[in-house]
């Protein structure tokens, strides 16, 4: 049975995800229409990113110089023209440019394309962005749109590609909360985490063994109160780091979330905890919310919509947290009282677990160096 038991948490390995789950490619689109006078945008897009469309590493040295953008300038123009279009009714808009700049976002070097929009009509303007998404799907851009004392946000994804600048619906909250849906959704390790919880919740540990749960309440409540503490925690942490007043190093959080998942997967394997399992929760849930709090981070929390967008996200998260609670746990009781549950198959995806979270320790410990 161990065997069986290693082989398959060593081809979880195998198809595990990279080492850092929340590392996300965003592009900053900030278009603002004054009282008078033409529209004035400007794309900023990594040059990381952009390195994946266009040589823009002339030489091949590794390194993208200030000359080397400048010479890449046309072709930046011509990439941008064809997957990033604004239009009215009336027809497409034409931009004219002004010289790209560099901008620094976090740690990242950004390449910035300023231009002017001459659109026909009066009415309002879309954008029809398609940039990257073909390189990767999991690609953003945040787009802010200025008129007056008017702010809107809104997160274009590779799902809903097209803007109209200015409509409320497409408004911070509604778009963040969109965002922590996906990203709790697709945060592989805060899924690991609570499918960690969640294997054992219509069990109970005797002392030697697991045991299906004496009733569906008392295993009902258990469960409520671990996944409460959870969000209370990493909504408490997700707020202190999104406004930017406790900032820890992401790299050290990343490692941490990873060993929360070792540990709480290797607990269902050897129980060391089997009581309160909310006061558990909730501290593992601080690190989490740092976690989440990263990737919001990286999305551009707008200036304008700080607390509008901050609860959208969070909404979101919780949104995306309870959708897989109630479509696991329903699961799990009803497999509680099978013999193979108990003895094997909440062993082996602990075991996969685990494996899956310890490969994540060793690299995102390595990266350090």
């Amino acid at each position: 049975m161990m065997r069986r038991l290693l082989a398959g948490a060593l081809l979880l390995c195998a198809l595990a995800s990279p080492a850092r789950a929340h590392s996300l490619s965003v592009a900053y689109v900030d278009v603002e229409k004054p009282a008078r006078g033409p529209t004035r945008a400007e794309i900023d897009v990594s040059v990381r990113d952009l390195a994946l469309t266009l040589a823009l590493d002339a030489n091949h040295d590794e390194i993208v110089t200030w000359g080397e953008v400048q010479g890449s300038e046309a072709a930046l123009r011509q990439l941008l023209q064809a997957n990033v279009v604004f239009h009215t009714r009336a027809g497409r808009c034409t931009p004219q440019f002004a010289s790209v700049a560099l901008r620094r976002y976090d740690e990242a070097a950004y390449i910035a394309m300023p231009f002017t929009l001459d659109c026909p009509g009066s009415g309002a303007v879309t954008v029809d962005y398609r940039l990257l998404f073909d390189r990767d799907a999991r690609h953003r851009a945040l787009v802010t749109y200025r008129e007056g004392a008017q702010v809107t946000n809104t997160v274009v994804t590779t799902s809903q590609r097209q803007v109209v600048l200015g409509d409320p619906a497409n408004g911070s909250f509604l778009a963040f909360l969109r965002e922590g849906i996906h990203h709790i959704l697709t945060g592989y390790d805060h899924l690991a985490f609570l499918l960690s919880l969640l294997l054992p919740a219509a069990l109970v540990w005797n002392g030697k063994a697991w045991r299906p749960g004496t009733g569906l309440r008392d295993s009902l409540a258990g469960t409520m109160a671990v996944v409460t503490a959870f969000t209370l925690a990493h909504s408490l942490t997700l707020s202190l780091a999104a406004l930017g007043w406790v900032v820890p190093a992401s790299r050290w959080i990343e490692a941490a979330i990873a060993a929360s998942v070792l540990l709480a997967a290797l607990n269902n394997l050897r129980p060391v905890a089997t009581r309160r399992l909310w006061t558990i929760a909730f501290g593992f849930g601080l690190i989490h919310g740092f976690g989440f709090a990263g990737a919001l981070t990286e999305l551009g929390l707008p200036t304008g919509a700080r607390l509008a967008s901050l609860v959208g996200f969070n909404l979101g998260v919780e949104i995306g947290q309870l959708a897989v609670v109630a479509l696991v746990l329903p699961l799990l009781f009803a497999l509680r009282h099978r013999a193979i549950y108990a003895r094997a198959l909440m062993p082996a995806m602990s075991l996969g677990i685990a494996a899956i979270a310890g490969m994540w320790c060793v690299q995102r410990l390595a990266a350090f160096s």
